[in-house]
């Protein structure tokens, strides 16, 4: 009896342990699978960005992370997806950044490696928020509205150094980025989610409305595309015309700080700038091309303050200025000069937003030990308010300066105070030969589209373009190249809705987001858990 007793128990622990195996197998295949769908999703994002020829692949990029956030056990293991899926997009789609942190900031490469990773961990808390509040909205009928409408929002408030949105992925698909004269990248961007969502709530629960409606949304906007166009075409057939000539002098970063080259680094832009200054009504320079400082007050150029003194046109330069506040303190800006012939000094804009760690040290000022760690950072100030240039041929210049070009808000500002063509000065050899200066590039058209205003991007490296109205480059040039890239820049004076409303879109989905949020953690606190979602997707 205690022999088949002894025997039954081996065969039953044996039978236990061969059940606890597989699942075990079970649950670490699940694992990887769920794991691999959000580390895909992010990768195909950073692909699209990365190749901006790859544009349709973003608009399935989240539907793996999305599927697998609907089968996660908790919000947080659905947080801990998204968070694997912001890794897989921001480390290699910026990549460029740890070159960036070192020659821009001056920190040792090991450094700025370790300084990108923690960056690249805290950006990828905004997939963690995403995916947190997909899991916990997945007993609503219209849980891709609401999807999409906390995407527009977290991409509107959450704090990341390159301020990149989904639509910025498109720049290639023209008809549907003309949207943007409605409500900026941020409608494309929802469009976008809600598409992938109702693509993830068909597969996984079998419900194919929301897909139908995120279907007609693309259909209108296309249809608002090929109604928009051909109008914004003919506005630019009209306007009047100047000829414009953006000179790249391809001055190399060791040589643009040396004081020993600021002479030569000069003399390349007059030489590529006197063969075409007597056919063209604009030059134009990038950022701090002259290195002399320039008071503030100053009102015409003369000696070494003259980066040109043959001029024969408009010349628009980047330069450094500087005046005295108090007794003891001297501020130093970065600043757009407009020279007129002679050296007369037409106007001076200074830009507003700087770059962290490599014109000032966020908190700097309060702890100033902090700038022996990067001796190559500035202590540039911030300017404080916009500047439109009133040249004699009828242009009026709204002037930026830089990474001001991926901010939504200041060109609005610069076109409403009367700008009817914009003008960015940049220097993007920070970047090295890599995509960042595209992806820059691919953010600042949308400038053009919410404005209905020519765009003309000078820069020292790359990518200097003359970009159109709608959206599209007409003129490119090289990177890390000598050139002079030649075109004409329309006089537009258009008003669009976005022009009005500014953004109204994402304080709206915000707005929405947040009383979604609010309801659930109501009924939470009134039931002790949250709503379940039947197999077939039913609340219940």
């Amino acid at each position: 009896m205690t022999h088949e007793r002894g025997h039954y128990d081996r065969r039953t622990a044996e039978h236990q342990n061969g059940d606890a195996d597989v699942e075990f197998r079970h649950g670490t295949r699940s694992a990887l699978v769920v794991t691999g769908a959000a580390l895909l999703s992010g990768l195909l994002i950073a692909a699209s960005f990365l190749w901006f020829e790859l544009y349709p692949v973003a608009w399935f990029a989240l539907v793996p992370l999305l599927v697998t956030a609907l089968q996660a056990g908790t919000p947080a293991a659905a947080a801990w997806l998204g968070w694997l899926c912001g890794l897989a997009t921001n480390l290699p789609a910026f990549y460029w950044l740890v070159y960036t942190i070192h020659v821009f900031g001056g920190f040792p490469y090991l450094l700025a490696g370790v300084l990108y990773a923690l960056l690249t961990a805290f950006t990828a808390l905004q997939f963690a928020a995403f995916t947190w509040f997909a899991y916990r909205a997945r007993v609503l009928t219209l849980w891709p509205v609401a999807v999409a409408a906390a995407w527009v929002s977290l991409e509107y408030w959450f704090p990341n150094l390159f301020p990149w949105r989904l639509a910025n992925s498109q720049m290639h698909a023209v008809r549907l980025i003309q949207s943007g004269d409605l409500a900026g990248p941020y409608l494309l961007s929802f469009v976008m989610v809600w598409f992938a969502a109702g693509l993830a709530a068909a597969w996984q629960e079998r419900r194919f409305l929301p897909l139908l409606g995120a279907g007609a949304a693309v259909v209108g906007l296309w249809c608002y595309g090929w109604y928009r166009l051909p109008q914004v075409e003919a506005a630019m057939h009209k306007a009047p015309t100047i000829r414009v000539a953006l000179v790249q002098g391809n001055v190399g970063i060791a040589e643009k700080g040396d004081v020993r080259y600021f002479e030569v680094n000069l003399e390349k832009y007059r030489q590529l700038s006197r063969s075409v200054q007597h056919d063209v009504d604009l030059l134009v320079w990038p950022e701090t091309v002259h290195q002399e400082w320039i008071p503030a007050d100053a009102q015409t150029l003369a000696g070494k303050e003259n980066p040109f003194p043959e001029l024969a046109t408009d010349l628009i330069f980047g330069g450094l200025a500087y005046r005295f506040v108090g007794a003891d303190k001297v501020e130093q800006l970065n600043s757009a000069f407009w020279m007129q012939p002679g050296g007369r000094l037409g106007g001076r804009y200074d830009k507003r937003i700087l770059m962290p760690f490599g014109e000032y040290i966020p908190g700097g000022e309060l702890v100033p030990a902090v700038y022996a760690l990067s001796p190559s950072t500035g202590r540039l100030t911030a300017g404080q308010e916009e500047r439109v240039f009133a040249l004699a041929n009828g242009a009026r210049v709204g002037q930026l300066i830089c990474f001001e070009d991926i901010v939504g808000t200041m060109p609005r500002k610069t076109t409403r105070a009367g700008a009817n063509v914009l003008v960015t000065i940049l220097n993007d050899a920070w970047y090295g030969k890599s995509a960042a200066p595209y992806q820059h590039q691919a953010l600042a058209i949308w400038r053009a589209i919410e404005n209905r205003r020519y765009l003309l991007r000078g820069s020292n490296t790359g990518v200097t373009s003359i970009v159109d109205a709608a959206g599209r480059v007409q003129a490119e040039g090289g990177l890390f190249t000598e050139e002079v890239v030649t075109g004409e820049a329309k006089l537009l004076e258009e008003s669009t809705v976005y022009g009005y409303v500014g953004e109204g879109l994402p304080w709206a989905a915000s707005v929405a987001t947040g009383a979604t949020w609010f309801v659930f953690w109501r009924r939470r606190g009134t039931t002790g858990k949250s709503p379940r979602r039947s197999t077939t997707g039913a609340t219940r």
